[in-house]
């Protein structure tokens, strides 16, 4: 089976990922809180921002998201396609995707693979977006083309720089056939619990390019045509659909006012407004629905209460302790 995900541009996006039987084909999907965490207690009326949750129907869960751009740097990425170099439109995508990343518990690291791999970026927190652009636009047109390296190079940068408990993920463009078996290379990415997600451009090996998401455990994105690439943008910016199977994100507030389809970037990412806390629990509900029309829910629960007063001294203890002032005194006066 592969997950296969066809994007149009111009119209309504249509995306699935599709078994050999034509039925979707998503793991247990999962919505979860991020931040704060559950049970955290503020004092009544503190505003709580950012509150961010993450929705996959891979499945993959964690605190947190380790994310690597695999990028194709070989020759033929200087092509031009509806008026722009192929290097162009994958530059701009993982741009808008490090962009829409949430600031916190997120890192993102760059490999540019030809015929071997380089590693540009080390995983860097979305905080510092700076080098993390710079590591994209620098990402050159020249060489040959060996996707496997670039996924190996990428697994290696996560198992030596990535955190613990995290979300472990990968994102692989390229544009062009490739030397030895980058479906192996993300099968083992994938059992190492890394998740592979592929995008192919014009001019690449489809076959290739489904068969690394579905060793990867992850999902294809099908740019093969030219007029498919308005929608490239949309995709990685989460404007106009996602990497990771999620149809909506809805969210209860506390009050009981509902904010339906709330917006998430290309991995499923989401925040909230800020959160006025009120006395008692303050239980915040989500609910993501899936490609395969699956759903599955997370609670938040913040604590409103009064400031800790400070514990008055029993006037014994007032009593000792002006006994030991003086005590202090007369000792000067001896000495």
């Amino acid at each position: 089976m592969f997950h296969d995900t066809l994007k149009y541009a111009g119209a309504a996006l249509a995306a699935g990922w599709f078994g050999l039987a034509g039925g979707p084909v998503l793991a247990a999907g999962i919505v979860q809180w991020t931040a704060p965490a559950d049970g955290s207690s503020y004092a009544v009326g503190t505003n709580v921002s950012p509150i961010t949750g993450r929705a996959d129907g891979f499945g993959t869960g964690g605190s947190g998201l380790d994310l690597m751009f695999v990028l194709d740097a070989s020759g033929s990425m200087s092509s031009v396609v509806s008026g722009q170099s192929l290097q162009q439109w994958q530059k701009d995508a993982a741009n808008a995707l490090a962009s829409a990343l949430p600031t916190l518990q997120t890192s993102v690291g760059v490999v540019r693979f030809t015929s071997g791999a380089f590693t540009a970026l080390n995983l860097t927190p979305t905080s510092n977006l700076a080098p993390i652009t710079a590591a994209i636009d620098g990402t050159p047109a020249s060489g040959g083309t060996n996707i496997g390296a670039g996924i190996d190079g990428a697994v290696s940068e996560i198992a030596a720089n990535g955190t613990s408990g995290r979300s472990r993920q990968m994102v692989v463009f390229s544009d062009g056939f490739s030397s030895g078996d980058p479906g192996a290379a993300a099968a083992v990415a994938n059992a190492a619990g890394i998740t592979v997600h592929s995008v192919g451009l014009p001019g690449s090996s489809v076959s290739t390019m489904q068969d690394i998401a579905s060793q990867g455990g992850g999902s294809f994105s099908n740019f093969t045509n030219a007029s498919d690439l308005s929608g490239l943008i949309g995709i990685f910016s989460g404007t106009s659909g996602n990497l990771v199977g999620v149809s909506q994100v809805d969210v209860e507030l506390p009050d009981g006012t509902v904010l339906a389809n709330v917006g998430i970037d290309g991995l499923g990412n989401f925040s909230l407004p800020s959160w006025q806390i009120t006395a008692g629990a303050n239980v915040f509900k989500v609910t993501a629905t899936f490609d395969d029309n699956s759903t599955a829910t997370d609670t938040l629960t913040l604590f409103g209460g009064n400031n800790p007063a400070p514990i008055p001294l029993p006037a014994a203890a007032w009593l000792l302790i002006g006994s030991l002032g003086s005590l202090g005194v007369m000792r000067r006066r001896k000495s």
